[in-house]
């Protein structure tokens, strides 16, 4: 009896203790995990190929189309060229849009594909980003679905209608934007901007 009470407590404790980390995702086929906290987990394949999941706090306002609209806006900004965007569902069934980006680093001329999933929920914004060579996007963006549809995000208020959209409207870039600014921002440092409301 003892120890099955034991059993039970150790169950119990587990469960808050995985209840309070705010996103499940696992690596996906040939990804390993290379860094993870409650903020997020950074992921690597072997080509270099580059899958994140930023968290950050929400602020009183900001929903799918707000977030949205900021996040293409600041990357448009800096010459990334907004490709294709499309609805997502995350595994628990929060609402999510998808932004497929080309672009091409300050410095180089080597083209890169760039895609963030992005999910609002009333605590939380999640990015869900895959980035790499544009010789590999064909390899990888066919995956960003399924890798989007089995990221669990968690800060929902039942009360409310943040976690079930709506969509934003049909976003794009200008053409040829990039910056002088470009020159010392990477494309992680842009996602984490993403988070602030724009000036």
């Amino acid at each position: 009896m003892r120890r099955l009470a034991t059993l039970i407590i150790l169950a119990l404790t587990s469960g808050l203790a995985s209840g309070c980390k705010p996103y499940r995702l696992k690596p996906p086929s040939g990804f390993a995990e290379v860094q993870k906290s409650k903020d997020g987990t950074r992921m690597k394949a072997g080509d270099d190929v580059g899958l994140n999941l930023r968290v950050f706090d929400n602020v009183r306002g900001g929903d799918l189309p707000f977030w949205s609209a900021d996040l293409v806006r600041k990357l448009g900004r800096r010459g990334y060229q907004l490709m294709g965007q499309h609805a997502e569902r995350s595994d628990n069934g929060v609402v999510g849009t998808r932004f497929d980006f080309s672009y091409v680093p300050p410095g180089t001329q080597e083209r890169k594909f760039y895609s963030a999933v992005l999910f609002v929920t009333d605590k939380r914004v999640f990015v869900v980003q895959i980035a790499g060579n544009e010789s590999l996007a064909a390899v990888y963006t066919p995956r960003i679905d399924e890798i989007a549809s089995s990221t669990k995000v968690r800060g929902c208020r039942a009360w409310t209608k943040v976690c079930r959209g709506p969509q934003p409207a049909k976003l794009s870039t200008p053409a040829n934007t990039a910056t002088a600014e470009a020159a010392t921002e990477t494309e992680t440092e842009v996602a984490v901007e993403a988070k602030s409301p724009a000036s």
